[in-house]
């Protein structure tokens, strides 16, 4: 199902104009360097392709296709790097003293140091000879200029001048740390000529019909080449630099009936190739079909070519505050916000909470369309499906509108309407910390399952978010958001105490839950402490909230016996009392305990009540001016 649509999306991108994606028979690869190659087969100049910056980054660019390699001698053709090229490599002291020093005799150490060692040894001879060899048997019959001066420099090359060869010295750690490498000749990409194109389709096609691993493939049903072999998937956060594998078989126990490697899994060299462009393309950094979701690389698509589509989809799952570039008189960027989506989004869940369907002209496309979503973590050399969605993409939209809706909560001005998932996360971990790590692998695979299936919230983000807001005493609109859609999914569900009317977006008076009203009554006795001195360090939030929210029994007439000295100071105290008075009206007794469930209602209480009083101060302040 997941290579399948991946497959389709493909075929879309390949039929759109304004999309860069990679053609059969080549890959989008980073390059570092062009090796420029004289008439005569000298390499003169080496043309650093990286961006500028504290951290160059390669260049992406379409080249040859080029494969897994595994454990084998693979040359890329007309783009590789140092071993292949120059038949040079680079190994840490103590991979060379484990593997090379022992056969001594084959190898050639250029230069060492403490920690890596620069040498020529007989596998990376190999290398450079099967690299000479392929180019050779694509290229010998043409007729190029450009084509024969590079064949002299693959003929004359000796590994032994690596070092001393001027031009490489400058680059030489760069090119040594696995880059890639590209050629120019004649003035022209070696790659990019079209000569050398045609020769190298003609090559691949040859090997089609050559092939003796034909099989009925298990994505297109055709019968075809079986990839023995997938490409890499770069882009998930956390795996290998060189790519990871999204389909591979690399030990015996994962193998039957005397098939080998992914030929347990059928997949014609075509579909191989069309699933892990599609999944390159939308792991670019720079895609807006990717979202970072703690350790999980999230990306999502659908089948049109309509991009409104997926820009509604980045907003919901992702929304965020544009910044502006600073002005001339100011170093501080201004956070605008996209009116026209809010609005377009606020139509949409305006919609989704009176019960409408979302038609076509509410989502600019089709809402029958179909959408995934695919949620990828690192998992040593191969990749880790987190979470898998596939629906029509109105129901997406109603989903994820309908989580917005449930986070909805009473707030000020200063923070975004919509929350993102990963904001969300972030509310679990102390808010000192900026590692992105310290948030559990699991929480954003369970959220967003929850989201997407629109079921109960998973229980270990909801004691997550208790447990910071004990920790730190402080409650802000997400995780009140949080703690209030958690309760709302729970009672819809049935498998709560609480009745789901209950559960309001703002401060209800007239609430008879008790943990709720309790939630209140500390408001009420902190905001009593503190119009008696504003300038005290220790309040009965850091001392008591943590106990007053689990074992109110054993808290709360502690509590309500200072209050009395502190209304007795202030001059607002008859307010406070009443108050307290009000609240007090709808409990018999404190219980000795509050369940998590009980402890939520609290929070929310004690949330909304805080809320309430900056609203009238506001109210007050607005009369008076």
């Amino acid at each position: 199902m997941i290579i399948q649509s991946l497959c389709r999306y493909y075929d879309i991108l390949g039929n759109d104009e304004g999309v860069k994606i990679a053609r059969p028979g080549y890959s989008q690869t980073n390059v570092s360097f062009a090796l420029v190659i004289s008439g005569d087969g000298k390499l003169t100049h080496i043309v650093d392709l990286r961006s500028d910056g504290k951290k160059p980054q390669p260049k992406g660019m379409d080249v040859p296709l080029q494969t897994s390699r595994a454990n084998g001698i693979v040359p890329y053709f007309a783009c590789d790097n140092a071993k292949y090229v120059f038949g040079v490599e680079k190994l840490k002291r103590k991979e060379f003293e484990k593997k090379i020093a022992r056969d001594s005799g084959n190898s050639i150490v250029l230069e060492e140091n403490e920690k890596d060692v620069v040498l020529i040894h007989q596998r990376s001879r190999d290398c450079c000879e099967e690299f000479r060899t392929l180019h050779h048997t694509i290229l010998d019959a043409l007729d190029d200029v450009g084509v024969r001066s590079f064949l002299k420099f693959l003929d004359s090359w000796e590994p032994e001048s690596f070092l001393e060869h001027p031009k490489i010295a400058e680059y030489r750690d760069d090119i040594l740390s696995g880059a890639n490498l590209i050629f120019e000749c004649e003035g022209q990409y070696l790659h990019m000529n079209s000569t050398v194109r045609q020769a190298w389709e003609d090559h691949l096609s040859h090997e089609k019909e050559e092939s003796d691993s034909k099989g009925q493939s298990l994505v297109s049903g055709r019968v075809e080449p079986i990839a023995r072999l997938h490409q890499k998937i770069k882009g998930v956060d956390g795996a290998q630099m060189a790519g990871a594998s999204l389909v591979s078989f690399n030990d015996p126990a994962f193998e039957s009936y005397g098939k080998k490697q992914s030929f347990n899994a059928p997949v014609g060299e075509t579909s191989m190739f069309k699933y892990t462009t599609a999944l390159n393309y939308l792991l670019d950094r720079q895609n807006a079909n990717r979202v970072q979701i703690a350790d999980t690389t999230t990306v999502f698509w659908a089948e049109t070519s309509e991009k409104s589509c997926e820009d509604l989809a980045n907003f919901l799952i992702n929304p965020r505050e544009e910044e502006a570039e600073p002005a001339e008189e100011t170093s501080e960027s201004v956070a605008i916000k996209d009116s026209a989506t809010i609005q377009w989004v606020g139509d949409i869940l305006r919609k989704v909470k009176n019960g409408q369907g979302l038609q076509r002209t509410d989502l600019k496309v089709d809402p029958a369309t179909n959408f995934y979503i695919l949620g990828l973590a690192p998992n040593n050399a191969r990749l880790t499906v987190r979470f898998w969605y596939a629906d029509h993409f109105g129901n997406f939209v109603t989903r994820l509108a309908q989580h917005h809706l449930d986070m909805e909560i009473v707030r000020d001005d200063t923070g975004p309407k919509f929350i993102s998932v990963y904001r969300l996360l972030r509310e679990t971990v102390p808010k000192s910390s900026s590692n992105r790590s310290e948030i559990s692998p699991l929480l954003g695979g369970l959220v967003m399952r929850s989201i997407l299936r629109y079921t109960p919230y998973p229980v270990q983000m909801y004691g997550a978010i208790l447990n910071r807001v004990k920790v730190e005493r402080s409650i802000n609109y997400v995780r009140a958001g949080f703690i209030k859609a958690y309760l709302l999914r729970r009672a819809r569900s049935g498998s709560s105490n609480v009745k789901e009317d209950l559960i309001t977006m703002s401060l209800n008076d007239k609430s008879p839950d008790v943990p709720y009203r309790l939630g209140r009554l500390f408001a009420v006795l902190e905001k009593a402490q503190n119009d008696t001195n504003r300038e005290m360090k220790s309040t009965i939030n850091s001392k008591y909230f943590s106990s007053a929210s689990s074992t109110p029994a054993v808290v709360f007439p502690v509590l309500l016996k200072l209050a009395q000295h502190h209304i007795a100071k202030s001059e607002w105290g008859f307010k406070s009392s009443q108050a307290i008075e009000d609240i007090l009206a709808g409990v018999d007794e404190f219980p000795a305990y509050l369940n998590l469930e009980e402890q939520g209602m609290f929070m929310l209480g004690y949330y909304h009540q805080r809320k309430a009083f900056f609203t009238k101060k506001e109210e007050v302040t607005s009369e008076e001016a």
